[in-house]
C-alpha cells in the first residue's frame, strides 16, 4: 500500500501485500466453514471505495486553543485519537480529488463553524455530506452553492432538522451485468455497495449460479433500492421485495422503471412482517395492490445486516424455499444461521468478495440448494 498515513490510519490494518491478503482470507473462510470457497474475487488494490466518512482536524494555535488549519481526520491505528488525512488512495479518483482541494475552502469560517463531519459518496459523479452542530442559514447555502460550483460536486448540508440539497441527493451508477448495462441510482443517506468494482462481481457470480436452476418466482429481503433486485428480476417470474427503510421503496420503483423491470412488486415489511403475509397469518393493508397467492417462490434472496438472520422462526422460514441466496458481510454471524439452515439445505457455490482490501472484512455468499 503506497499511502503516507498507512500504519498511522486506523482505515486499514493489513500490511501484507494483496496477493497474501486473499489467501489468508481464503484461508480463514476454510478455518470457518470446513472447505475454501469456489471462487475469490479480487477488488483493484486503489481506487475501489466509493463511500468515506470523516471527521474534523483543527491544529492548535500557539496559545493552545484550536483555530489552525483545517483537515479531514481518521481514527489513529489501535489508539482512540485521530489523525489529519490529506488524501486516501482508496477512494475512488474523483473523490479523492475533492479531498484534496476541499481543506483550502474550509478556511471559510462559515463554512467550517460547527462542522462535524464530512461525507462522501462518489461513482460517475461525487456527492458531499457537510454535517453541523448549527442551523443552517442563507449565508451558508450561499457559501455551499459556490463551494459546489468550484469542486463541480452536489453538497448536502445536515444539521438537526435539516437537510439542504445543493445539485442533487441522486448518484447515478452505471454497473455492467451478464452483457447488459444497468442504470441505478443510489441516494445519499441510504445505503449502498461500498465497492462499485466488487459489486458487479458479486451481481453476475448469483446470475451464474442460478442460470442452470428451475425459477419460478423470487422473494427478496433486505432489498434496499434494488441493488440485487433489478439485476436478478429478468431470470424470475416475478419478485417480490420487502424493506423496513421506507426511503428506500420509492428508489426501488425508479430503479425498475429505469431498467424496464416490470415484474416487482415491493413493500415495505421488516423481516418478521414479511413472514407473517406470506404465512398469511396477518394481512396488512400496505399489500392491498399485491396478491400473495399469485405467486410460486423457488428462490430466496437475503443480505442481512451484520448480525444474520438470527431469529429462528425466521429461518425456518426461509428453510422453506428450493434455493437460497445468502449474501454476507459477516461470516461469524453466517456460521451460525448456518446450523439452522444446513440442516434442511446443501452448499452448493461459494465466494468470497474482497470488498475492503487491506482490512479483515470478508463479504461471503452461499448458494444453498434444499435436500430433496
Amino acid at each position: 500500500m503506497n499511502c503516507e498515513h498507512f500504519e498511522i490510519c486506523g482505515g486499514c490494518q493489513v500490511k501484507e501485500d494483496y496477493i497474501t491478503q486473499l489467501q489468508q482470507k481464503s484461508q480463514k473462510f476454510k478455518e470457518l466453514f470446513g472447505f475454501f470457497p469456489d471462487e475469490v474475487f479480487s477488488s483493484p488494490e486503489t481506487g475501489f471505495r466509493a463511500r468515506a466518512e470523516f471527521r474534523l482536524h483543527r491544529e492548535k494555535l500557539p496559545n493552545g486553543e484550536f483555530g489552525g488549519k483545517i483537515s479531514l481526520s481518521m481514527n489513529t491505528f489501535g489508539k482512540n485519537e485521530r489523525i489529519a488525512i490529506q488524501n486516501c488512495p482508496n477512494l475512488l479518483p474523483n473523490v479523492q480529488k475533492v479531498i484534496a482541494e476541499l481543506p483550502l475552502y474550509l478556511e471559510e469560517e462559515i463554512l467550517s463553524h460547527k462542522l462535524y463531519a464530512v461525507n462522501f459518496l462518489g461513482g460517475e459523479e461525487v456527492i458531499m455530506t457537510m454535517i453541523y452542530h448549527k442551523n443552517l442559514d442563507s449565508l451558508w447555502q450561499d457559501q455551499a452553492k459556490k463551494l459546489a460550483q468550484i469542486l463541480k460536486i452536489s453538497i448536502i448540508g445536515r444539521s438537526k432538522n435539516q437537510k439542504i440539497i445543493i445539485g442533487t441527493d441522486l448518484l447515478p451508477t452505471k454497473i455492467n451485468i451478464h452483457q447488459k448495462e444497468l442504470f441505478y441510482l443510489h441516494q445519499e443517506g441510504n445505503f449502498s455497495q461500498p465497492n462499485p468494482f466488487i459489486n458487479g462481481k458479486m451481481l453476475n457470480f448469483v446470475i451464474q449460479a442460478i442460470l442452470p436452476h428451475y425459477k419460478k418466482d423470487l422473494l427478496e429481503m433486505y432489498c434496499g433500492s434494488g441493488n440485487f433486485t433489478i439485476a436478478l428480476a429478468p431470470y424470475f417470474d416475478k419478485v417480490f421485495a420487502t424493506e423496513v427503510v421506507k426511503s428506500a421503496l420509492p428508489l426501488l420503483e425508479i430503479n425498475a422503471k429505469n431498467n424496464g423491470v416490470k415484474n416487482l412488486y415491493s413493500a415495505r415489511l421488516s423481516g418478521m412482517e414479511s413472514i407473517e403475509a406470506l404465512s398469511f397469518k396477518r394481512d396488512f393493508f400496505r399489500l392491498k395492490h399485491i396478491d400473495l397467492k399469485q405467486f410460486n417462490f423457488s428462490h430466496i434472496l437475503i443480505d442481512p445486516p451484520r448480525s444474520g438472520i438470527g431469529d429462528v422462526k425466521m429461518l425456518e422460514f426461509i428453510q422453506n424455499f428450493s434455493v437460497i441466496v445468502y449474501i454476507s458481510c459477516n461470516p461469524f454471524s453466517l456460521k451460525k444461521d448456518l446450523e439452522v439452515l444446513l440442516q434442511s439445505h446443501r452448499i452448493t457455490k461459494s465466494a468470497i468478495f474482497d470488498q475492503f482490501p487491506y482490512t479483515y472484512h470478508m463479504e461471503c455468499a452461499l448458494i444453498l440448494e434444499k435436500r430433496f
